[in-house]
């Protein structure tokens, strides 16, 4: 991967970074108000636990990816950043820009 190039992604990064941190922030305030029993709107029991656990869900996921995310973006100036961890084959760059935190290559990833 050439320098330009590893410079765009990690400014894509970041900026992902600061969208997944600012959707935890969202995710974590909607526990709090539906933890909350005064939480003006009144739900039935089905839907308050059907919300709570897709928000946990959600809440979950933006962790996860918010981790690998900062992973990639310290690793990115590393010699094998870019490199698949199975097969040890480059992965396209316009791979890496639309999974930055990816470290498989398509094939791998769909075996």
């Amino acid at each position: 991967m050439k320098k330009a190039e590893r410079k765009k992604l990690a400014e894509k990064i970041a900026v992902e970074i600061g969208e997944v941190k600012r959707l935890i922030a969202v995710r974590e305030e909607a526990a709090k108000l539906l933890s909350s029993e005064g939480s003006g709107r009144r739900f039935s029991l089905r839907e308050m636990i059907k919300t709570k656990s897709a928000n946990e869900g959600e809440l979950r996921a933006a962790k996860v990816r918010i981790n690998k995310l900062e992973r990639a973006l310290k690793k990115i100036d590393a010699p094998d950043f870019g490199i698949c961890f199975i097969c040890e084959q480059t992965i396209p760059v316009a791979r890496l820009m639309e999974m930055p935190e990816t470290t498989r290559c398509i094939k791998c990833e769909d075996e």
